[in-house]
């Protein structure tokens, strides 16, 4: 009676009839230009026919597989096998976010879904490497070396004279590895040679560029001169502004104030008129000696 009791129970409970959905393989690596293959299992209870469709999602959901045919991206390169999703030569553009979805319209639960991630393996590419021709004696130098497909991310050594570069605390240059620099405060003649970047991750072989000449020179005599003429000026500047500061501390520069006095004597008498006659001046004037 309780065996019949749980089978009348199983079969009028429409909870029961759903649709479940998995992945063997939730997160799949493979190398760039092979096979990739995103699992999808599913279990109907009813529904033998469900549809089944594939989506990249994102910032923005796109259709893979729809009403049982290929987005054109994936047209003539993928396959469907029951609900497992094959890509084929992927490339880095694959990478991403994959969901597989199942909708058995039967069953009361109807619909199920599971994601898949694929990471698509690059091999090192051949670095672009920035080494100048020529630099002055005891400029600073920054060389620059870059892979930009590599994936996992590269990491980089330096190359001088084909022997490789370790900085020490004794060297006097800095390596990031990972950035790919090599950093020089202060070179030298010695620097000089061939430069080359190696880039390299755990996908494949190491790839380097092309070695390139750095010459270190010394400064023309010329440019000695303007930079000498141009130290000894801005040294005068600056004499000449302390002796001004000190002076004006020590009251030097002050401008004298005091002006002299004068005395009042009264308004000035205006001066005689010209003499045009000087006999008829003396009949009208009279003097005395």
């Amino acid at each position: 009676m309780k065996m019949l009791a749980l089978l009348i129970t199983a079969l009028c409970c429409p909870a029961c009839l759903s649709v479940t959905v998995s992945s063997s393989k939730p997160k799949v690596e493979v190398h760039e230009h092979t096979d990739a293959v995103l699992s999808c299992e599913f279990r109907t209870e009813k529904d033998q026919n469900p549809r089944i469709e594939w989506k990249r999602t994102g910032k923005a959901v796109t259709f893979v597989y729809f009403n049982n045919k290929f987005n054109s991206t994936y047209a003539g390169r993928a396959k469907i096998d029951g609900a497992t999703l094959t890509i084929h030569a992927v490339t880095q553009k694959d990478s991403g976010e994959y969901r597989c979805e199942v909708t058995a319209s039967q069953d009361h639960v109807n619909l199920g879904e599971a994601s898949v991630t694929l990471n698509v393996l690059v091999p090192p590419h051949v670095p672009s490497c920035d080494v100048p021709s020529s630099v002055f004696v005891g400029s600073g130098l920054e060389l620059h070396c870059k892979d930009k497909l590599s994936v996992p991310p590269a990491t980089y050594r330096w190359y001088k004279d084909n022997r490789a570069l370790t900085a020490t605390a004794d060297t006097p240059y800095v390596i990031d590895m990972k950035k790919g620099t090599l950093k020089l405060n202060s070179v030298s003649k010695t620097d000089s040679g061939m430069y080359r970047c190696e880039s390299s991750n755990s996908v494949g072989a190491p790839k380097s560029c092309v070695a390139q000449q750095l010459q270190v020179l010394d400064y023309p005599l010329y440019m000695t001169i303007l930079i000498s003429g141009a130290a000894v000026f801005v040294a005068l500047v600056l004499i000449c502004c302390v002796c001004v500061c000190v002076c004006r501390r020590r009251g030097c520069c002050k401008e004298n104030k005091n002006t002299k006095s004068s005395k009042s004597f009264g308004p000035v008498p205006p001066p005689p008129p010209p003499i045009h006659n000087l006999k008829h001046y003396r009949q009208t004037h009279s003097f005395i000696i």
